[in-house]
Protein backbone atom coordinates (compact mmCIF):
# COMPACT_ATOMS: atom_id res chain seq x y z
CA UNK A 1 0.00 0.00 0.00
CA UNK A 2 1.35 3.28 -1.24
CA UNK A 3 2.20 5.33 2.04
CA UNK A 4 0.97 8.49 -0.18
CA UNK A 5 -2.61 7.49 0.09
CA UNK A 6 -4.53 9.68 2.78
CA UNK A 7 -6.04 7.86 5.28
CA UNK A 8 -6.18 10.51 7.97
CA UNK A 9 -3.01 9.69 9.03
CA UNK A 10 -2.07 12.17 12.31
CA UNK A 11 0.98 13.63 12.90
CA UNK A 12 2.41 11.36 16.53
CA UNK A 13 1.85 13.16 19.69
CA UNK A 14 4.46 12.64 22.20
CA UNK A 15 5.13 9.76 24.00
CA UNK A 16 2.77 9.34 27.52
CA UNK A 17 2.61 6.92 30.01
CA UNK A 18 -0.78 5.69 31.35
CA UNK A 19 -0.52 3.47 35.13
CA UNK A 20 -4.18 3.87 36.87
CA UNK A 21 -5.82 5.63 35.05
CA UNK A 22 -3.44 8.84 35.70
CA UNK A 23 -1.07 10.25 32.96
CA UNK A 24 2.43 11.02 33.30
CA UNK A 25 5.19 11.47 31.10
CA UNK A 26 7.14 8.57 30.24
CA UNK A 27 11.01 9.34 31.13
CA UNK A 28 12.00 6.04 28.70
CA UNK A 29 10.74 8.04 26.05
CA UNK A 30 10.04 11.62 26.12
CA UNK A 31 8.87 11.68 22.40
CA UNK A 32 7.39 9.70 20.11
CA UNK A 33 9.06 7.31 18.40
CA UNK A 34 9.47 7.58 14.64
CA UNK A 35 7.67 5.14 12.57
CA UNK A 36 10.09 2.50 10.83
CA UNK A 37 9.77 3.21 7.22
CA UNK A 38 8.36 -0.66 6.80
CA UNK A 39 5.38 0.35 8.87
CA UNK A 40 4.38 3.07 7.03
CA UNK A 41 4.93 1.55 3.09
CA UNK A 42 2.69 -1.63 4.06
CA UNK A 43 0.65 -1.51 6.81
CA UNK A 44 -0.47 2.11 6.75
CA UNK A 45 -3.91 0.67 5.79
CA UNK A 46 -4.21 -1.80 8.63
CA UNK A 47 -2.66 0.03 11.61
CA UNK A 48 -0.92 3.69 10.93
CA UNK A 49 -4.74 5.55 9.57
CA UNK A 50 -7.06 6.60 12.32
CA UNK A 51 -10.16 5.83 10.53
CA UNK A 52 -8.87 2.45 9.47
CA UNK A 53 -7.71 1.29 13.12
CA UNK A 54 -11.53 2.80 14.19
CA UNK A 55 -12.73 0.39 11.43
CA UNK A 56 -10.55 -2.69 12.21
CA UNK A 57 -10.49 -2.33 15.78
CA UNK A 58 -13.70 -4.57 16.00
CA UNK A 59 -14.12 -8.39 17.50
CA UNK A 60 -16.03 -9.40 14.14
CA UNK A 61 -13.21 -8.30 11.95
CA UNK A 62 -10.62 -10.41 14.40
CA UNK A 63 -12.77 -13.32 13.73
CA UNK A 64 -12.39 -12.79 10.21
CA UNK A 65 -8.70 -12.52 9.98
CA UNK A 66 -8.30 -15.32 12.69
CA UNK A 67 -10.77 -17.77 10.72
CA UNK A 68 -12.80 -17.42 14.15
CA UNK A 69 -9.98 -19.03 16.10
CA UNK A 70 -9.74 -15.41 18.17
CA UNK A 71 -11.05 -17.04 21.19
CA UNK A 72 -8.86 -20.35 21.02
CA UNK A 73 -5.63 -18.06 21.00
CA UNK A 74 -7.18 -15.71 23.32
CA UNK A 75 -7.35 -18.47 25.82
CA UNK A 76 -4.33 -20.07 24.97
CA UNK A 77 -2.18 -16.76 25.87
CA UNK A 78 -4.33 -15.79 28.92
CA UNK A 79 -3.69 -19.31 30.60
CA UNK A 80 0.17 -18.70 30.56
CA UNK A 81 -0.57 -15.99 32.80
CA UNK A 82 -1.06 -15.78 36.68
CA UNK A 83 -3.02 -13.64 38.88
CA UNK A 84 -1.59 -10.57 39.90
CA UNK A 85 1.60 -10.90 37.74
CA UNK A 86 3.78 -8.41 35.67
CA UNK A 87 3.08 -8.76 32.28
CA UNK A 88 5.19 -6.67 29.45
CA UNK A 89 3.05 -6.78 25.88
CA UNK A 90 5.25 -5.27 23.41
CA UNK A 91 2.11 -3.87 20.38
CA UNK A 92 -1.30 -3.17 20.81
CA UNK A 93 -3.69 -6.34 19.49
CA UNK A 94 -6.90 -5.51 17.55
CA UNK A 95 -9.99 -6.87 19.45
CA UNK A 96 -10.72 -8.48 22.76
CA UNK A 97 -7.61 -9.89 23.89
CA UNK A 98 -6.06 -6.69 26.14
CA UNK A 99 -9.19 -7.25 28.25
CA UNK A 100 -9.02 -10.68 28.30
CA UNK A 101 -5.44 -9.96 29.97
CA UNK A 102 -6.27 -7.43 32.26
CA UNK A 103 -9.01 -9.26 33.69
CA UNK A 104 -6.82 -12.40 34.30
CA UNK A 105 -3.73 -9.79 35.60
CA UNK A 106 -6.21 -8.37 37.94
CA UNK A 107 -5.53 -5.05 39.93
CA UNK A 108 -2.98 -6.16 42.00
CA UNK A 109 -0.57 -7.10 39.09
CA UNK A 110 0.87 -4.67 36.21
CA UNK A 111 -0.42 -4.88 32.98
CA UNK A 112 2.51 -3.09 30.54
CA UNK A 113 1.07 -2.26 26.81
CA UNK A 114 3.84 -0.61 24.39
CA UNK A 115 3.06 0.49 20.93
CA UNK A 116 5.02 2.85 18.68
CA UNK A 117 1.51 4.69 17.91
CA UNK A 118 -0.29 6.97 19.63
CA UNK A 119 -3.30 5.79 17.45
CA UNK A 120 -3.13 2.14 18.78
CA UNK A 121 -2.22 3.48 22.38
CA UNK A 122 -5.70 5.47 22.31
CA UNK A 123 -7.23 2.18 21.91
CA UNK A 124 -5.85 0.46 23.90
CA UNK A 125 -6.74 3.16 26.67
CA UNK A 126 -10.30 3.16 25.71
CA UNK A 127 -10.24 -0.51 26.74
CA UNK A 128 -8.75 -0.80 30.01
CA UNK A 129 -7.66 2.35 30.64
CA UNK A 130 -9.01 2.77 33.45
CA UNK A 131 -8.46 -0.23 35.32
CA UNK A 132 -5.17 -0.18 38.06
CA UNK A 133 -2.82 -2.48 36.92
CA UNK A 134 -3.22 -0.89 33.37
CA UNK A 135 -0.26 0.82 32.04
CA UNK A 136 0.66 1.98 28.41
CA UNK A 137 3.25 3.45 26.85
CA UNK A 138 4.74 4.64 23.53
CA UNK A 139 7.41 2.55 22.43
CA UNK A 140 9.39 0.83 20.07
CA UNK A 141 9.39 -3.31 20.67
CA UNK A 142 13.19 -2.78 20.01
CA UNK A 143 13.74 -1.29 23.43
CA UNK A 144 10.32 -1.65 25.60
CA UNK A 145 10.36 -3.00 28.68
CA UNK A 146 11.13 -1.76 32.55
CA UNK A 147 13.06 -4.12 34.16
CA UNK A 148 11.77 -7.46 35.03
CA UNK A 149 8.09 -9.51 34.19
CA UNK A 150 6.70 -12.11 34.63
CA UNK A 151 5.77 -13.71 31.58
CA UNK A 152 6.39 -11.08 27.98
CA UNK A 153 3.60 -11.72 25.41
CA UNK A 154 3.99 -11.44 21.79
CA UNK A 155 1.02 -11.48 20.34
CA UNK A 156 0.90 -11.50 16.85
CA UNK A 157 3.39 -8.90 16.56
CA UNK A 158 6.41 -11.00 15.35
CA UNK A 159 4.81 -11.93 11.75
CA UNK A 160 4.53 -8.46 11.06
CA UNK A 161 7.62 -7.27 11.22
CA UNK A 162 11.31 -7.75 8.61
CA UNK A 163 13.86 -10.44 9.80
CA UNK A 164 16.06 -7.84 11.40
CA UNK A 165 13.56 -6.54 13.59
CA UNK A 166 11.65 -10.46 14.35
CA UNK A 167 15.34 -10.60 15.85
CA UNK A 168 15.97 -7.33 17.98
CA UNK A 169 12.40 -7.57 19.08
CA UNK A 170 13.45 -11.25 20.24
CA UNK A 171 16.32 -10.31 22.22
CA UNK A 172 15.12 -7.90 23.38
CA UNK A 173 11.74 -9.40 25.04
CA UNK A 174 13.81 -12.11 26.60
CA UNK A 175 15.96 -9.87 28.38
CA UNK A 176 12.91 -8.41 30.34
CA UNK A 177 11.91 -11.83 31.70
CA UNK A 178 13.15 -12.71 34.95
CA UNK A 179 14.51 -15.73 36.07
CA UNK A 180 11.18 -18.68 36.44
CA UNK A 181 9.38 -16.05 34.17
CA UNK A 182 7.77 -16.85 30.44
CA UNK A 183 8.30 -15.49 27.27
CA UNK A 184 5.32 -16.47 25.17
CA UNK A 185 4.61 -15.84 20.82
CA UNK A 186 1.19 -16.62 19.80
CA UNK A 187 1.52 -15.97 15.61
CA UNK A 188 1.34 -17.38 12.76
CA UNK A 189 2.62 -20.87 11.99
CA UNK A 190 3.44 -22.73 8.56
CA UNK A 191 0.16 -25.06 8.37
CA UNK A 192 -0.25 -28.75 7.29
CA UNK A 193 0.82 -29.47 3.60
CA UNK A 194 -3.41 -30.05 2.91
CA UNK A 195 -4.65 -27.80 4.94
CA UNK A 196 -7.38 -26.22 3.21
CA UNK A 197 -6.49 -22.56 3.87
CA UNK A 198 -3.03 -22.88 3.21
CA UNK A 199 -3.01 -21.43 -0.58
CA UNK A 200 -5.35 -18.76 0.74
CA UNK A 201 -3.12 -17.74 3.79
CA UNK A 202 0.16 -18.04 1.37
CA UNK A 203 -1.59 -15.01 -1.39
CA UNK A 204 -2.45 -13.29 1.72
CA UNK A 205 0.96 -13.27 2.79
CA UNK A 206 2.70 -12.83 -0.44
CA UNK A 207 0.07 -9.25 -1.02
CA UNK A 208 -0.43 -8.21 2.67
CA UNK A 209 1.54 -9.81 5.27
CA UNK A 210 5.58 -9.66 3.16
CA UNK A 211 7.29 -10.64 6.77
CA UNK A 212 5.08 -13.48 7.99
CA UNK A 213 6.02 -16.77 5.81
CA UNK A 214 9.34 -16.39 7.42
CA UNK A 215 7.75 -18.15 10.54
CA UNK A 216 7.12 -21.18 8.62
CA UNK A 217 10.68 -22.12 8.39
CA UNK A 218 11.54 -20.40 11.33
CA UNK A 219 11.14 -21.24 14.94
CA UNK A 220 10.94 -18.53 17.29
CA UNK A 221 13.69 -18.71 19.67
CA UNK A 222 15.79 -18.93 16.00
CA UNK A 223 15.19 -14.97 16.64
CA UNK A 224 17.02 -15.14 19.94
CA UNK A 225 20.85 -15.07 20.56
CA UNK A 226 21.25 -17.47 23.38
CA UNK A 227 17.81 -19.20 23.38
CA UNK A 228 19.40 -21.92 25.72
CA UNK A 229 18.48 -19.25 28.54
CA UNK A 230 15.16 -20.94 28.35
CA UNK A 231 13.27 -24.00 28.65
CA UNK A 232 11.29 -24.20 25.75
CA UNK A 233 7.29 -25.66 24.75
CA UNK A 234 5.58 -25.33 21.57
CA UNK A 235 2.07 -25.67 20.61
CA UNK A 236 -0.04 -25.68 16.85
CA UNK A 237 -4.05 -24.77 16.73
CA UNK A 238 -6.19 -25.25 13.76
CA UNK A 239 -4.31 -27.66 11.69
CA UNK A 240 -0.97 -25.96 12.67
CA UNK A 241 -1.41 -22.48 11.37
CA UNK A 242 -1.00 -20.78 14.25
CA UNK A 243 1.51 -21.66 17.48
CA UNK A 244 2.26 -20.50 20.75
CA UNK A 245 5.49 -20.72 22.19
CA UNK A 246 6.74 -20.58 25.79
CA UNK A 247 9.82 -20.04 27.53
CA UNK A 248 10.80 -20.45 30.89
CA UNK A 249 14.00 -18.70 31.85
CA UNK A 250 16.29 -21.07 33.34
CA UNK A 251 16.96 -19.42 37.17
Amino acid sequence: MNASVDFGVEQEKPARAIHGGQAAVSKAAAAAPALPDYLVDVYTWAYVAPKMVDILDREIIVAIILWCQQNKLMRAAREEIAAGSRVLQPAAVYGKLVGHLAEKIGPKGEYHVTDIQQVQIDHVRRKIGDLPQSRTEICDARTTGDGLYDTVCSYFLMHEVPEDYKRDIANNLASHVKPGGKLMFVDYHEPAFLHPMRPIIWLVFKWLEPFAKALWKNEMFDYIDEPEQFEWRKETYFGGLYQKVVGIKRG
